[in-house]
This record gives structure tokens, C-alpha cells and sequence, in this order.
């Protein structure tokens, strides 16, 4: 009797595990298949609410009135989320200058500000910008 009963148990769960495999197949009846949604999207996608806002600044010669110091910062407009900020120069090429500190302006208004230290006799353009979040409407 106890063989039939581990016959009848062990049935039983591959009679499940087949039935879980099924209906989250995509050869499954169309009221219970997980590969066809037809839900409308619960937001609208990423990429199109993701905004990049820049303030550019230029840094002064290291032998001019600022020694060439100089900052530039920007923040996220009204009603978006901040979430990341980074700080460069405008040509995108190695120029010498030294980023002497980067951060959150505020917790009040977020947003990103960067100094920097021009080490060459030219000026050289800077770029602080924040990347923002629109909610979802």
C-alpha cells in the first residue's frame, strides 16, 4: 500500500509541474499565456521623459584676474527628478585643467555644480550638466 501511495504522490506533482509549464507557454490557450500581454503600459518609456540640461562657463587664463579659477553649475527644471550630474570641457579633448570639486548644489533645488582650475595661459570652456527624470504624466 505505501508503494502506491508514493506512485500516487509523485503523479500528482508532475501532474502540477506539467500543468505550471504549460500555462506559461507561449503553445497555450491565449487566456493564460504570459508571452501576450495586451495591457496598455502602466508609463510612458524612459528615454523619452530623460532631459540633459548644461551651463557652460569659460575658466580664465591661469594668469588672468581669477587665476584661472572658475565654476559653472546648472539644476533640474521645476517638477523633475534629479539623477546624475558630470562635469567636463566643451571640446571633449584632454585640455589641462584640474576638477577641484563636483556636487550637489543644493538638496533643495538639485542639481550639479563643478569647479575647476585652468593650468594653461588660454581660457578653455567648462560644461556642468544634469541628467533629469519628467514624471510620468
Amino acid at each position: 500500500m505505501s508503494f502506491v501511495k508514493h506512485v500516487l504522490v509523485l503523479a500528482t506533482g508532475a501532474a502540477f509541474g506539467v500543468a505550471a509549464v504549460l500555462s506559461c507557454s507561449d503553445n497555450s490557450p491565449h487566456r493564460s499565456d504570459a508571452a501576450t500581454c495586451d495591457c496598455p503600459a502602466s508609463e510612458p518609456p524612459l528615454a523619452t521623459r530623460i532631459i540633459f540640461q548644461d551651463d557652460i562657463a569659460t575658466l580664465g587664463p591661469v594668469n588672468g584676474p581669477d587665476n584661472g579659477n572658475g565654476a559653472a553649475g546648472t539644476g533640474c527644471p521645476p517638477g523633475t527628478q534629479f539623477l546624475s550630474g558630470s562635469c567636463t570641457n566643451t571640446t571633449g579633448n584632454l585640455v589641462d585643467i584640474t576638477l577641484k570639486e563636483s556636487g550637489f548644489v543644493n538638496n533643495s533645488n538639485p542639481g550639479w555644480r563643478c569647479s575647476f582650475h585652468n593650468n594653461t595661459t588660454t581660457p578653455i570652456q567648462i560644461k556642468a550638466t544634469v541628467v533629469c527624470l519628467k514624471p510620468a504624466s
